[in-house]
């Protein structure tokens, strides 16, 4: 029988103590973007938000492994539009697809985010299924290993609960547990429920963003697409406190799985202060941004409605 590295155990609620798990770098920098928010007119904001969320489109694939851009025409595309290059098709361990129309979706998918936010929706199970088939609409299948250890494609299921374990192999062939699939439903009904409690109790964004990331990964409901859906949910915490999503970038990928399984240990501060760090910048490159404008730029209004 293969050892297990990692055993699954039933979600837990933040500890007593969550406040530490916050940087205190990222509250400075928040209060910063406070004043600074005030000051930024509509039209720069907009454009920069615009080129964040291009970049999180590009890259919350690439982290992924789905495809890759260069970095050139990543650049390009973040700057200019999505549709300012071409992208040939490539292919990965599942087929052949075309990177573009997936980069597409998953932008389609922050924008929704937004439109979530201001219409001030409830997070729900069925929100987070349509949130997985959109994400995953143009692929059909997934990769699973069998009882002998081979690989074979699976069906996927799109906005749907796995209906089979998908416990991954560590480099060093040992297993990860994720939830069963039979507790999957009750986990992410006890996830949502901890998650709106907080909300009411007023949970630092960068702590609950990291919470709510982690511990869904930690269940895993989904048989591929667990890690986009995850990082959406991080950002729709940050975007709903007024901040830019966390743009978690490949060349980032060894950090950022370090830092989760820092939290699969129990120690959820490292994961925390790493996304907290990449809001930072963020935040930090459109007051830069905003500081070649001193009138707040070529609005005529003043922004009101936050980000």
């Amino acid at each position: 029988m293969t050892e297990i590295y990692h055993k699954w155990e039933p979600i837990a609620d933040l500890p007593e103590d969550y406040q530490d798990l916050s940087d205190p770098s990222f509250q400075d920098i928040a209060r910063e973007w406070v004043e600074a928010r005030k000051k930024i007119k509509t039209v720069l904001f907009d454009e920069f938000k615009e080129k964040i969320s291009r970049e999180w489109a590009i890259e919350t694939g690439q982290v992924e492994s789905v495809y890759h851009v260069d970095d050139n025409l990543a650049k390009t595309m973040i700057e200019d539009g999505l549709s300012s290059v071409e992208l040939p098709s490539q292919t990965n361990g599942l087929g052949h697809l075309d990177p573009m129309l997936i980069i597409e979706n998953h932008y389609d998918i922050v924008n929704s985010i937004y439109e979530y936010v201001r219409s001030g929706w409830q997070l729900v199970p069925y929100a987070i299924r349509g949130m997985h088939a959109a994400f995953v609409q143009n692929q059909d299948y997934a990769v699973g290993i069998k009882p002998t250890g081979g690989r074979v494609r699976i069906h996927l299921l799109k906005g749907e609960y796995k209906k089979w374990p998908n416990n991954p192999h560590t480099k060093d062939g040992l297993i990860h547990q994720y939830c069963p699939p039979e507790q999957v439903a009750s986990e992410m009904e006890r996830l949502l429920k901890m998650h709106e409690s907080h909300m009411e109790d007023n949970v630092p964004p960068d702590i609950e963003a990291a919470w709510l990331h982690h511990r869904f990964i930690q269940i895993h409901p989904f048989q591929d697409g667990n890690g986009r859906v995850a990082r959406a949910l991080a950002s729709l915490v940050y975007i709903k406190a007024g901040f830019f999503p966390p743009v978690v970038k490949a060349a980032g990928k060894p950090e950022y799985i370090d830092a989760l399984d820092k939290a699969n240990n129990g120690d959820l501060k490292p994961f925390t202060r790493y996304l907290s760090g990449l809001v930072a910048k963020t935040t930090l490159r459109c007051i830069d941004f905003a500081r070649r404008f001193p009138d707040g730029g070529p609005s005529a209004d003043p922004a009101t409605d936050g980000a």
